[in-house]
């Protein structure tokens, strides 16, 4: 048990320290985000979709039972999100749905996925993310705009466009020219210690606005996403390193695009910046038990 500890510590040292960094740049030097986000949406994540996807293996079966459990997690806790919401008489709150549905599957995820298994682990963890931010950019903006359109924004960037890339060179058996796979390789580099590092600045100018709700959404978020998870696995069959990866991604905390999304669109953004502060202190504890789990 010691030496898995140490090994679990070796995982999320890095990834909370790096958080940590960018929490504590932005107390001493107001800098704008946006840039930064502009850049990990229109260069460095699309690469490391690319660069993820052609560098392993994989087949259409794994593709889409990897989709199916995203999705069966973001509208299985959708579900007990509304169920919290009538219980308590907060219907109005529309926002709450963004934390609590989509979760950090990019930020987080990614470099867990990286240090505890591998550039195999980091491919999976991928696969995940693009179905999740292909949600977020569809149902998140019906969610935040309470109307349609979310489709028109997901056409604008290029995730998708990546992705499709990606899976086709794949599937397909071809092979990137190495001086192409070598430039996506170093663009994709960049993503996960500018994800970091972002999300760290952004949890800075995060603002509590309901103790009671934000622990909620962090619950819902966190432990209902792992429930919804394991279900989903065991009625797919999904084992091995595709398995371990769903559970670990679901389990993260609530996604930083959730509160981009609820500001552009003006839906409750206090609430959902503060349950992505609330939802990430906790993963300070359940994700390292979660690695002891996963890893043992």
């Amino acid at each position: 048990m010691p030496s898995l500890a140490i090994k679990v510590l070796f995982v999320v040292f890095p990834v909370f320290f790096t958080i940590g960094l960018g929490y504590a740049f932005a107390r001493f030097k107001k800098i704008d985000l946006e840039p930064i986000i502009e850049v990990l949406i229109y260069l460095t994540v699309p690469a490391l979709v690319i660069s993820s996807l052609t560098s392993r293996s994989f087949n259409a079966v794994d593709l889409a039972t990897i989709a199916i459990a995203a999705i069966a997690v973001v509208l299985g806790t959708g579900a007990l999100s509304l169920i919290y919401l009538a219980a308590t008489g907060r219907r109005a709150l529309r926002g709450f749905y963004l934390p609590t549905m989509f979760m950090n599957s990019g930020n987080m995820s990614f470099p867990l996925a990286l240090l505890a298994f591998g550039p195999d682990g980091l491919s999976v963890a991928v696969l995940y993310y693009i179905t999740i931010s292909i949600l977020v950019y569809s149902l998140g903006i019906y969610i935040a705009k309470g109307k349609s359109g979310g489709l028109t924004e997901m056409f604008k960037l290029p995730l998708l466009y990546s992705a499709i890339i990606g899976v086709a060179i794949t599937l397909l058996g071809l092979r990137l020219p190495a001086p192409v796979k070598s430039t996506v390789d170093m663009l994709g580099a960049a993503t996960i210690p500018l994800m970091q590092l972002g999300l760290g600045m952004r949890l800075c100018s995060a603002r509590l606005y309901s103790h009671s709700v934000s622990v909620a959404g962090s619950v819902i978020r966190i432990l209902g996403g792992l429930v919804f998870a394991y279900a989903a696995v065991e009625l797919l069959g999904i084992d091995g390193l595709n398995r371990k990866i769903i559970l670990l991604s679901s389990a993260m905390p609530s996604a930083v695009v959730s509160f981009i999304v609820s500001q552009r669109y003006n839906l409750d953004s206090d609430l959902v910046a503060s349950t992505v502060a609330a939802s990430t202190l906790l993963s300070i504890i359940s994700t390292p038990l979660l690695l002891m789990w996963l890893m043992s």
